[in-house]
């Protein structure tokens, strides 16, 4: 075990580098290069390095396990994403966030393996730099790879859009990158159980693809709400678990997986459960919980999320040098394989052209069916949700991870390679490239909309008519109905004794919208709770900044000063 010691030191080195750099790019707001796109570079430095010492360590120990990404890493990622979801923007612009997460990620995988058929057809799939030779992939694999690379990452893109500036563009960038991942993965279930099968292709093949694929996305999202119900509704009876964050933020968790493992068991989409989970506990289960567990629960699940983020990124470019090698777990020997470059820069294409295409057809398509009038999003804004979704991400890698080579086929061993290497440094070119690019990409087309706005407000209604007009039409008749019901069914059934707390969770929404993070958390050592064992915890907390009083009665406080003291 000690040999492969140094490769997991070094990772662990390159993670604190790239949350630090992040860090401090976001604070003096440096934009050249993204945090994701330098915490790749400095893995490929640092892969390079580690193959050069040892490369039969280097080869074995980045051959990812696609159980630790879907079963450790995703959840977090999800889960937080979810848990921390602004709601309210995520219904106002539900329209766009399903019609580009949604029908645009089918439209691309159909655009994307149509073109795929075609390369291999024409027998573009050539291997290394020998531009003679030619593999033929199965139309298994090229299936598999074409709901692979839908996945997108609009990470580079959220970090670089103002949520208070421009609330609507953020939220159906980060609400269509949530859910393009979730259908990406539930494409790629349901086509591996239809090939598990054994069926042949016929005519209703497709339709069966798409019976499929909703059936696995409508029992995924109901599986979801009632395990988030549940978990609410166990705060509410259950007030001890109230009684420490601690127990609040680890049951909240323990229940968050407890969904996805249901739906990974039952060969669902355990993503789409933990989104609908993660958005059910923030609505509901958070005014269960004490103030102080509703920022420890946020702020620990960011922080796990933010953790297994910079693993993935690193890992990216750690593993980036071991596409031309095969780690036999039979011999345990080390094989070369081939790539191919032309393959790689034919895909690279096809994500750009698939990308364009499946937005604008979802586009064309809306304003054909309701008329321009009703699409409210902007060509600039369209532009940026283009754009955004040219990065690919952690997830395309991961799932074609997936594919594994008999040990003993050679020709499928560099079919399988073709396709993970071409999906790996499609990742890593997008998120460098486009990364980089994206902050100018970004200020130039909100720029270039700002003046078009002006110029309207100018020439044609003034801006406070505008801003009438926006707040009559802030609800449409959906959105009353669904808030009606909230109000007056939901929240009495799961939130505890909602009709003499009504007031003051109001006052704690208005709260959260006009003070910071840490401003909340100052104030949630402050206040008291009903329960008595809350109560006391908080006065607790009260005691500690006040080390001049010369008897404190709690024993924390006590401890406290004497630290004080002696520091």
């Amino acid at each position: 075990m000690s040999e492969y010691g140094a490769v997991p030191f070094a990772l662990m080195i390159v993670i604190i580098i790239y949350i630090m750099i992040g860090e401090y790019f976001k604070s003096i707001h440096f934009h050249l290069i993204h945090e994701t796109s330098f915490g790749i570079i400095i893995g490929m430095l640092m892969g390079l390095l580690l193959k050069w010492m040892d490369e039969n360590a280097y080869a074995q120990f980045f051959s990812l396990n696609a159980t630790i990404f879907f079963y450790l890493l995703l959840p977090l990622i999800i889960f937080s994403g979810g848990y921390n979801l602004k709601k309210k923007q995520f219904l106002k612009n539900f329209k766009y966030i399903v019609s580009f997460g949604f029908l645009s990620t089918l439209l691309n995988f159909i655009i994307t393996l149509t073109l795929t058929i075609g390369f291999n057809s024409w027998n573009l799939v050539r291997l290394g730099t020998n531009l003679d030779s030619n593999i033929s992939l199965s139309y298994d694999q090229m299936i598999k790879y074409s709901a692979t690379i839908c996945a997108t990452d609009s990470v580079a893109a959220l970090n670089l859009i103002p949520s208070s500036q421009y609330p609507k563009l953020f939220s159906v960038v980060f609400g269509e990158g949530m859910v393009n991942d979730a259908v990406s993965i539930i494409i790629f279930q349901a086509v591996t159980i239809l090939q598990q099968s054994g069926k042949s292709f016929e005519w209703y093949t497709p339709f069966e693809f798409i019976g499929r694929f909703l059936e696995n996305c409508i029992i995924s999202i109901l599986i979801g709400l009632f395990v988030g119900l549940f978990s609410t509704w166990c705060f509410k009876k259950c007030r001890f678990l109230t009684n420490s964050t601690t127990t609040e933020t680890v049951f909240a968790f323990l229940m968050a997986y407890m969904g996805y493992s249901i739906c990974e068991m039952l060969d669902l989409s355990g993503v789409i459960s933990l989104l609908m989970i993660g958005i059910i506990m923030s609505h509901y289960q958070g005014y269960n919980i004490s103030q102080l567990g509703r920022v420890t629960t946020r702020v620990t699940f960011e922080s796990l999320s933010l953790g297994a983020e910079a693993f993935l990124y690193v890992f990216l470019g750690f593993a980036m040098w071991n596409q031309t090698t095969y780690y036999s777990p039979l011999t345990k020997d080390l094989y070369y394989v081939e790539v191919s470059w032309v393959f790689t820069l034919l895909q690279l294409g096809i994500v750009i052209l698939a990308r364009y295409l499946s937005i604008y057809i979802v586009y064309w398509i809306s304003i054909s069916i309701q008329g321009e009038k009703v699409w409210k999003l902007t060509k600039y804004e369209m532009s940026i949700c283009c754009f955004a979704g040219m990065v690919r991400g952690s997830v395309a890698f991961a799932l074609i991870e997936t594919l594994v080579a008999s040990p003993t086929d050679g020709i499928e061993i560099n079919q399988i390679n073709i396709l993970q290497s071409c999906v790996l440094y499609i990742v890593i070119i997008t998120t460098i490239i486009f990364g980089t690019t994206m902050p100018f990409f970004i200020n130039f087309q909100i720029a270039k909309q700002l003046d078009e706005e002006e110029q309207k407000s100018i020439s044609e209604v003034p801006t406070p008519v505008l801003i009438d007009q926006q707040k009559k039409k802030e609800l449409s008749e959906a959105q009353k109905i669904i808030k009606y019901m909230d109000e007056h069914y939901f929240k009495r059934w799961f939130i505890h004794d909602y009709e003499n707390r009504k007031d003051k969770i109001n006052q704690e929404k208005k709260q959260i919208k006009t003070e910071t993070l840490q401003q909340i958390y100052e104030k949630a050592f402050s206040e008291t709770s009903e329960d008595e064992s809350v109560k006391q915890r908080n006065e607790d907390f009260i005691q500690l900044p006040n080390f001049e009083d010369k008897s404190p009665t709690s024993p924390l406080a006590i401890k406290m000063q004497e630290l004080s003291q002696q520091i």
